[in-house]
Formats: structure tokens, C-alpha cells, sequence
């Protein structure tokens, strides 16, 4: 079983002096016990640098998230959005899970909405104003591939079991148009370049089931959260109390 939790959160700050026309955008992951007991409190193991190391260059360097259109005030004001990915249940495939929460919470995720008149900024609460969806460029996905038997078999997306026993492992990041966003490969086996584009190949498929799978369900919560939205509440409310008015 893999159960991952990412939670995104937007504040308004201070953009960095180099970056002024930029959002900050910063993802931060956690390997608890809870998920593994490889995994101890307080001290980061191998797993946990190379799933930040790889979150930051498929989701962040990509350019996933449009970080301009998080500016309020250009070297004033921004919003700083944070996505925290914690890892509830470790059974192998521990970076794809971790992508797909990411990918899904950012496109599930509101901002709230702002208005500028001059210097000063007015951020609406989510009752005043519909909250506002973050600008996603793309949505890139990271596959994995395990190798054995000196790199004569691949698996796609092993479990904690098979991971244990492989010769190496390869990660395709990539999004649904084919656009390869990175490939590592950390040690192991050494894969030829035939194998490393056949799985490439595979990844694209795999790519555009998970972009699918995200987008359906997405779908789905969007008709069960929205029944018209802010003016359908208050019309709402309106009704309820034209109703109480004794007459």
C-alpha cells in the first residue's frame, strides 16, 4: 500500500531581491516512522534527499508552476506557495506517489484572490471572492524502472520488495506531450541507450494514464465542491432570510 498526503499553502511575502517579477514556490518532504521503520525522526536518510532532489527537478525547475503569476507587486509583494509531501505508508514507488500528490494538490489548490490600488494590497477572504486556481504550465510525472539481471529485465513501478533486490533504478520525469523534463540514474547497472529510450516510450504511456487518472478525479471533486459557486451561497442566503420575513 502507498499513501501519500501533500498539502499546499499560499502567504503573501517578500519576493527574493533577484526575482522580482517571481512567486516563491518551495516543497518540502517528510519520511516518517509512520510510513517505514527505515525511516527515523529528525534524521534525513538517502531516500528522503534524492525524492526532494528529484520533486525540485521535475515540478519546480521544470517551470511546472508559473511563478509570475504568483506576483502581487513586482519586488514588493508575492505569494509564497508551499507544498509539504508527507509519506503516510512506504511500499516501493515512493518518488511516483510523491508526484502524483504533488501534481494533483497544486492543481487542486486555490489561492485567494487580491486586489492592488497602488502600494496597497487587498487580499479577499475565500467568502468575499472565489479563491483563484494556480497558473500550471504543464503536469509532469515521474516513472520508475527497476533493473535485474544485469539490466536484461525492467519492471515498471516495483514494489518496497522488488526495489530491495534490483541492480539499479532509472527515473523518467516527463509530461503528457513527451516533453522529458529529466532522466536520472543514480548507480547500478549501467542501460544502454536502446533500453533508455524504450523506456522513455513506456513512460509517455504510463505519463498519459496518470494525467487521465488525476484529471478525472479532479474532475469529479470540482462537481461535488462547486453547486454554482459564491453568487449561488448568497443567493442562497438571500432566500433564507426572504423567507423568514413575516408577511
Amino acid at each position: 500500500m502507498r499513501r501519500v498526503v501533500a498539502r499546499v499553502s499560499a502567504e503573501v511575502t517578500t519576493p527574493f531581491p533577484d526575482r522580482k517579477f517571481d512567486g516563491v514556490f518551495t516543497i518540502s518532504t517528510e519520511l516518517s516512522p509512520m510510513a517505514s521503520p527505515a525511516f527515523e525522526v529528525g534524521r534525513p536518510n538517502d531516500a528522503e534527499v534524492v525524492l526532494s532532489r528529484l520533486l525540485e527537478k521535475s515540478i519546480r525547475r521544470s517551470g511546472a508552476l508559473d511563478t509570475e503569476s504568483l506576483c502581487i507587486i513586482a519586488g514588493a509583494k508575492c505569494f509564497a506557495v508551499r507544498a509539504d509531501i508527507h509519506v503516510l505508508d512506504h511500499d516501493g514507488g515512493l518518488i511516483d506517489a510523491c508526484c502524483i500528490a504533488l501534481v494533483a494538490a497544486l492543481q487542486h489548490f486555490r489561492r485567494p484572490d487580491v486586489e492592488v490600488h497602488g502600494e496597497d494590497v487587498t487580499v479577499f477572504d475565500t467568502r468575499e471572492r472565489e479563491p483563484v486556481k494556480l497558473a500550471m504550465q504543464h503536469h509532469p510525472f515521474c516513472v520508475s524502472f527497476s533493473f535485474y539481471h544485469g539490466g536484461e529485465t525492467v519492471v515498471l513501478d516495483a514494489n518496497l520488495a522488488e526495489e530491495s533486490v534490483r541492480d539499479g533504478e532509472m527515473i523518467v520525469s516527463m509530461n503528457r506531450h513527451g516533453e522529458v523534463c529529466q532522466i536520472a540514474k543514480y548507480g547500478g547497472v549501467p542501460v544502454d541507450p536502446l533500453t533508455t529510450l524504450n523506456c522513455s516510450n513506456v513512460a509517455l504511456e504510463k505519463v498519459k494514464v496518470l494525467h487521465q487518472f488525476v484529471q478525472t478525479k479532479l474532475d469529479q471533486d470540482e462537481k461535488k465542491r462547486d453547486k454554482g459557486g459564491l453568487m449561488a451561497e448568497l443567493n442562497a442566503a438571500n432566500s433564507r432570510e426572504l423567507a423568514n420575513i413575516p408577511g
